[in-house]
């Protein structure tokens, strides 16, 4: 919805990053850089 809201994708990002790191602290997992980078090698953020 924030994205049809026209936020900048870079703030989706934050977001997103966020979102990751509530899930890894509920599952017990870390999301660690490496999976951030997967996630967002196809997006040229804060570039």
């Amino acid at each position: 919805s924030a994205l049809a809201a026209g936020y900048a994708v870079d703030l989706l990002a934050i977001d997103l990053h966020t979102a990751l790191e509530a899930l890894g602290e509920i599952t017990g997992e870390s999301v660690g850089p490496e999976l951030l980078d997967e996630i967002f090698s196809n997006f040229c953020i804060g570039k």
